[in-house]
Parts: structure tokens; sequence; C-alpha cells
């Protein structure tokens, strides 16, 4: 047995069926992508609806990672619950099982021809929608590619006795099977990826059912890895979403394992081909499992939040005074793009408020930090949907001073996501800092407090002059800006005084340092903001 042409055979394959399934997703994504944020956005609280949607979701994108990742940024966004997201994940774990069927057809080669001509489709199209179609026949075509190619870096496994031994000890013993899938799962991060190899290994052979079900069962439990580190960091609903998601998967491995042999007896009767067994044992077992958890929703939401405690923080999420009804009323709707504005510039000083009660000893730093998260998301959400909704307005539909407008809207929106960013910088660390048990002196402590209330006083005046148009703020700005610089200057420099002296640690030092360099960005980017106020003409609207 040549084990290193087996190897490269098996990676070289699984490398093109990851590439495969990415450009098929994203092909999809594009194609329905928005259509599918939009109905996500508009859920009710009945679960079973959430799990269609969940279902129909996942199976047209073809990616349960992807819908966990986007169900974790709707809820950080303030857009979606908690209780909500659980529906919608539960149909997820039925959909991505579609991608198991797909690859239990036995397409032979015309996957070339797929390939060619969506290659053509997506290279030489004329109009987006053709481009889409040909990237989706092109992933669908490298994945059939590489399913190929591993089926048959698999085959001389299928005499070799040693492998033989350890799946039939895996039938025996699904346990080992079922740690086997989770971590291979875990680290490839795709349940689907998992679910091919074990299909392909079942087309030449290589595994018996009762093995490849215990495969399957880990990858299940393997594929929670990516709403793990999708929710770190992440708001307290996205991180109970995820703790859903591992206990779901766990307790019905946990519930089917002991049961694999007569599981697999059932399945048998199912179809005569075996890629087909595995592909049907992944699809009942997931479909089962959602079944008997809708009418348990409300106890699994009630079960987290407690294995999962803390104070949530709601925050209302997504455009409040936008809408595409706007774009037929063009004035208006440049209005709405201030007000919108106004509400972000709230949230971004709310969340540096917040990084400093984080920092320098405010009560309640995980409700803080939950909020300053929540915020993050938003201000991240707005920024995003405004750019697409300015760029859909025409300035040969505008005056000349709304044109002007659009652009100080335009400048505004990046440089007030950058203070978020900076204000999310500032909360890491006062993390590190409490994680590492450092302490600032009280003259460091007393001069970030000089630096922060400057700083806020700078956005402050920043906004105002958005809202109100004032020209005549700009001289202030700039003072506070200068004072800032100077600030920063003077602070680093008492620094290296303290740590000469002993005062502080350096520990301390580098993250006061890091600390005042935010801040000082901060106070730039509110600078900015009233310098493209000046771009309007001092003259009435």
């Amino acid at each position: 047995m040549d084990v290193v042409s087996i190897a490269f055979s098996v990676l070289g394959g699984l490398a093109l069926f990851l590439f495969g399934l990415k450009y098929l997703s994203d092909g999809l994504k594009k194609a329905t992508g928005e259509q599918m944020k939009r109905l996500l956005e508009k859920l009710t609280n009945r679960t079973y609806k959430g799990v269609l949607l969940g279902t129909f979701t996942t199976g047209i994108i073809q990616s349960s990672s992807m819908t966990m990742v986007t169900l974790i940024g709707l809820i950080n966004a303030g857009t979606m619950t908690f209780r909500q997201g659980v529906g919608v994940m539960l149909g997820a774990e039925i959909g991505t099982t579609v991608t198991a069927q797909l690859l239990a057809f036995r397409i032979g080669t015309t996957y070339f021809p797929i390939l060619a001509i969506g290659f053509l489709l997506w290279m030489a199209g004329r109009s987006q929608k053709v481009r889409n179609l040909g990237e989706i026949m092109v992933g669908f075509g490298i994945l059939f590619l590489g399913m190929d190619i591993m089926s048959g870096g698999l085959k001389p496994l299928a005499s070799e006795p040693y492998v033989a031994s350890m799946l039939s000890e895996w039938a025996k013993t699904p346990v080992l099977g079922v740690i086997a899938g989770a971590v291979v799962t875990g680290i490839i991060q795709s349940s689907s990826a998992m679910t091919g190899i074990v299909i392909a290994m079942g087309r030449e052979g290589v595994i018996t059912l009762p093995a490849a079900i215990a495969l399957v069962f880990g990858a299940n439990i393997g594929t929670t890895v990516t709403g793990l580190i999708a929710s770190l960091g992440s708001s307290l609903s996205s991180r109970r979403l995820s703790a859903a998601q591992i206990l779901i998967n766990v307790a019905g491995v946990v519930a089917f394992t002991p049961f694999i042999l007569p599981y697999s007896s059932f399945i048998s009767a199912t179809s005569t081909d075996l890629p087909r067994q595995i592909a049907n044992a992944h699809s009942i077992f997931n479909i089962v499992v959602t079944l008997a958890m809708i009418p348990l929703a409300g106890a699994l939401v009630w079960l987290i939040t407690r294995l999962v405690p803390g104070e949530d923080v709601r925050v209302d999420g997504g455009l409040k005074y936008i809408n595409a009804a706007l774009l037929k009323t063009p004035t208006l709707a440049v209005q709405s793009c201030k007000k919108e504005i106004m509400r972000m510039g709230g949230m971004a000083s709310d969340m540096l408020k917040d990084s400093q009660k984080m920092l320098l000893g405010g009560k309640n730093a995980s409700k803080t930090k939950n909020r300053l998260l929540a915020y993050e998301e938003t201000v991240d959400a707005i920024k995003k949907s405004m750019d697409l909704f300015m760029d859909r307005m025409h300035g040969d539909e505008l005056s000349d001073r709304d044109n002007a407008r659009l652009h100080i809207y335009r400048h505004a929106i990046t440089d007030i996501e950058r203070i978020g960013d900076h204000a999310v910088n500032i909360s890491e660390a006062a993390d590190a800092m409490a994680t590492k048990k450092l302490k600032f002196s009280p003259q460091a402590s007393k001069e970030l407090n000089s630096m922060f209330l400057n700083v806020e006083r700078s956005i402050t005046a920043a906004m105002k002059s958005v809202e109100n148009e004032d020209l005549d703020i700009m001289p202030r700005l700039t003072e506070m800006e200068k004072k800032t610089d100077a600030m920063e200057r003077k602070f680093k420099a008492g620094h290296i005084a303290r740590l000469d002296k002993g005062v502080c640690s350096s520990a301390a030092g580098v993250i006061f340092i890091e600390i005042l360099r935010n801040l000082e960005r901060v106070g730039d980017h509110a600078y900015n903001i009233g310098g493209d106020v000046m771009f309007l003409k001092p003259t009435s609207p």
C-alpha cells in the first residue's frame, strides 16, 4: 500500500471538495443571499416557522456553518432574538443534509462538461445572474471532481487488513468512530466535507454502514466548532445560540449511539446503495433530532439561559429610518440618512463610554461588554446597509447641497464605524488587564479619564456639526484635536517617568500606551467628521 499516494489523493481531493463547496456556496449566496437574509430578519416567534426557514435557507446556500454565522451576526446586530435563532438553527441541521444527498448520486464524469459550461458562463456572462449561475456550476463540478479524486485515493484501503480491523472496531465500539468524526470535522470545520469523505469510502467499499454512521454522528458534533468560534467575543445571545447547538447535537448523538447497529439495519432497508444509505442515515438522524426538539424549544431556551447566565442586552438593529421606498423622494432619503447617522454616532459614543467603564473600574463589566459588542455589530450592519442605500441614490436627482450632504455622510459613517472599532480595541485591553490582574497607577487612571473626556466631547461636537450643519464648530474641534495630541505626548512621557521610578509595571504600561494611541485615533476620526461638514457652503439649505 502506497501510503503517500493515498494521503496525497485524499488531501488533494478534500482540498478540491472544500474549494468547490466554497464556490458553490458563494455562488448560491450571491444569487439568493440578500433574499435569504431578509427572510431571516422577518422571522416570527413560532419555532416551527424558524425550522422551516432554516431548512430552506441552509438547503439553498448549502452551508449550515454559514447559516450559523449569519444568525450570530443578526443576533449581535439586534435584528433577531436568541429564541428565534434556535428555530432557524434546528432547521439548519436538516438543511445541511441536502449536500450528502447530492453527493450520493453517481454522476460519473459528467462534472467535466458542467465545469466547462460553468466556467464559460462565469467568465463571459453578460449579466450578474448568468455569472452567478456559472459560479454555482463551477463549484458543483469541482465538488464532484474532489469526490472522485478522494474515492480513487481511498480505493486501495479496501484490501488493507489494518483499515478493515480499525473500521470493524468502530462498528463494535461506535464511540471511537464518533470521536474520530468529531475531531476531523472540528479540524476541517465542515460536516459536509466529513460526510463527503465517508460517502467516498462507502463508494469504494472501504467502510461498513455502522462505522460510517458513527463517523457521521461525530461530524454532527464537530460542526459546532464553527459556530463556537464565531460566537467568541460576541453578544450573550450569540454565545447562547452556539451553546444550544452544541447541546442539541451532543444530546442527539448520545441518544442514538447505543443503537447504531439496529439503526443501521433500519437504514439498510432504505436503499441498496451504500453511499445513499450513509446519506439517508445522516438525513434521518437530523430530521428526528430536530422534530424531537421543536416542542422542547422553550425548555431549551430556559436551560441554556441558566447554563450561560448573564443579563442580555437588546439593541434595535438594522436601519430604523431608511427604506427602499424613500429612493423615490431623494430629498427625504438624504434627510433619513442624517437621522440614521446620528443614531449610529450615538451608539459609537456609547461604545467608547462602555470601554471606559470596563477599563477604569465600572460596575457590572459583563453587562457593559455585552452592550458594547451588541452596539459594534449594529454599527457595522448600519454602515454596510447605508453604503448600499447611498449607492442607489443618483447624483443627478439631487441638488448640489444634497450631493454635498451625501458626500459628508459617506465619509462620516466610515469614521463612526472606526470609532466603534477603537472602542472595541480598548475593551479588549480592559479584558487583558482583568485577565492578567493588572492595575494602572492612580495618576495613569486620572490621565486616561481626562483623555476619554476630551475625545468624548470631540465626538459630541462632531455629531452636532453634522446634525445642525454648523460650520462654526470646526475651530472648537481643531482645538480639541490639538489637545488630544498634546495629551498623548504628555501622558506617554509621564508613563516613561513613572516606569523609571518603578511606580507602574511594564505590562500595564504597554496597555496604557496602546489605549492612548486608540484614543488619539478616535480624536482624529471625530475631527475628520467635522472637517467633512466644511464641504457645505455657508448658506441656508
